[in-house]
């Protein structure tokens, strides 16, 4: 059951891993609203269930986050042919910290964390305790291990909630 729990959040993370950022407000230019409506197209192409950007909405929010906080030049950098990995590869720490917190202002986790263990016969109770134990702070940690390659399943407060939940 750990494993199983521990599964749906690194889906949910490699999801988020392959997306931008978020600074808030302004306006953007005709060009950066290009960039960010080709991002929330690229976002909301996979239909999957642990895609967390599949509401148009939350979608929008990001990537035009991504846009204003990166600027079209990083963007494009981070956009490279070399694809989504080499980009999250360049990014750097402050960067990283910076798209987590992004991520975490457009989406409801909670609502994605239990969308996703619904699909797994686990009790109710163990799903309130899961989605009340990953905090924003988790959340942030878990993101920022992903992007930097590190696996998040294995993540000792992930699992201390896991096995918190999980004991009678």
């Amino acid at each position: 059951m750990f494993k199983k729990m521990g599964l749906l959040v690194v889906a949910l993370l490699l999801v988020l891993a392959a997306c931008g950022d978020d600074d808030g407000g302004g306006a953007l230019s005709a060009e950066e609203q290009a960039k960010a409506d080709e991002l929330k197209a690229e976002l909301m192409a996979d239909t999957s269930a642990s895609n967390p950007f599949t509401n148009e909405e939350d979608a929008a929010c990001f990537s035009e986050a991504v846009v204003r906080s990166f600027g079209l030049a990083r963007i494009n950098e981070l956009n490279s042919a070399e694809g989504g990995a080499a980009g999250l590869a360049s990014l750097t720490d402050e960067e990283k910290s910076t798209m987590a917190d992004l991520a975490l202002e457009c989406v409801d986790f909670g609502a994605v964390i239990r969308t996703q263990i619904a699909a797994y016969p686990i009790p109710q109770d163990m799903v309130d305790c899961v989605v009340a134990g990953i905090d924003n702070d988790l959340l942030k940690t878990l993101f920022i291990a992903q992007m930097s390659g590190e696996d998040p399943a294995t993540n000792p407060d992930l699992l201390a909630v896991v096995a918190a939940c999980a004991t009678p």
